[in-house]
């Protein structure tokens, strides 16, 4: 069993690194630009490497695994069960998370000030037609297994509410284990973390969903590289129009008038049948997702004092882009998640 308290001292580091990045962001802008979308997708990259490894690695049949890093589908067994602290759900494993979360009224967000995280665990077997291996467990890593959430709300003024989430591994569960495979003393095979690698568990239906997702971004891809290269072509190179006054409208219609756009052609073409539906979900989506890209870039360029014509030119460079991928890649995207 291990306990641990995550207290303000990592909120109090956020806001510090949100302020150093505001100020790079505003002395650098001319900079930041061209650097920020690699510089996000070398995270992306780091952060999806469990996935990435989970759906590329295919399954080995139990009786021929050999030492070395491979992928076990089974169900899920073990002698002991625990019982979770808030649900009650009877289980071989589980992951607890107590938050208190607060809420900003001015600007409608949530806050967590304090969490407490609770798991217990042991080893367990995973069991299918080619044979049954041991899992050992030496830590958690539940991340990619469903969750159950339950947010008790407070009637005291100024009183937290308290959210309550928990992952469980149950006997009988189907799942993938992604790990180490090396003989033990009695010569037969274990799954194990191997330098400080934790396991990665998941579920068929997070593989198959990861899997769908990669091959959606898999399309979409060359149109966010022709938006990149657009948006710094008129940032750095394009000749700029002078003496073009700033305009209200614009600025009020790219910031808020586009995602409710956006939400309203979401909700007809939830409504809607046939053709209509395709019609506005796409433009639904194409408002969207360009407020979603634009938003940050224009926040930059007004601060900085840009050239009105300049962000004219960025904002149409992010529209165009996201129609184009939309428009041509609307049926491969629905097919994609045509099970779902």
């Amino acid at each position: 069993m291990q306990i641990k308290t995550i207290g303000l001292k990592t909120c109090f580091l956020l806001l510090i690194g949100l302020g150093i990045a505001l100020y790079i962001g505003l002395t650098f802008s001319r900079i930041l630009v061209p650097l920020l979308p690699i510089i996000i997708v070398i995270l992306v990259w780091y952060i999806t490497k469990a996935q990435r490894k989970l759906i590329k690695t295919a399954t080995t049949p139990i009786y021929q695994i050999s030492e070395g890093w491979i992928k076990i589908q089974g169900k899920v067994s073990a002698p002991k069960t625990f019982e979770t602290p808030y649900f009650k759900q009877e289980c071989i494993a589980y992951t607890y998370r107590e938050a208190n979360i607060s809420y900003d009224s001015e600007d409608n967000t949530e806050r967590e000030n304090s969490a407490t995280i609770k798991e217990e665990f042991q080893d367990f077997y995973l069991t299918n037609t080619t044979g049954k291996i041991k899992v050992i467990l030496n830590k958690l890593n539940f991340a990619f297994l469903p969750s159950k959430t339950d947010t008790k709300h407070s009637i005291k003024y100024a009183v937290d509410d308290i959210r309550y989430t928990e992952r469980t591994l149950k006997n009988g569960d189907l799942i993938s284990v992604f790990g180490y495979a090396i003989k033990n003393s009695n010569y037969e095979f274990e799954l194990s973390e191997q330098n400080n690698q934790p396991l990665v568990i998941a579920t068929p239906e997070f593989e198959d969903k990861t899997k769908k997702s990669f091959k959606v971004f898999k399309y979409l891809i060359p149109y966010f590289i022709l938006m990149y290269l657009a948006v710094n072509y008129f940032l750095f190179f394009a000749p700029v129009k002078q003496h073009i006054e700033k305009s209200t409208a614009f600025a009020l219609f790219a910031f808020f008038g586009m995602p409710i756009l956006g939400i309203v052609f979401a909700i007809i073409g939830a409504k809607s049948n046939g053709f209509l539906k395709n019609f506005f979900s796409g433009i639904g989506g194409i408002c969207l997702f360009t407020s979603l890209l634009s938003f940050p870039l224009l926040c930059l360029l007004f601060m900085t004092d840009t050239n009105f014509y300049t962000i004219e030119c960025v904002w149409a460079s992010v529209l165009l882009c996201i129609t184009l991928a939309f428009i041509i890649n609307y049926r491969k995207i629905e097919r994609a998640f045509d099970n779902e």
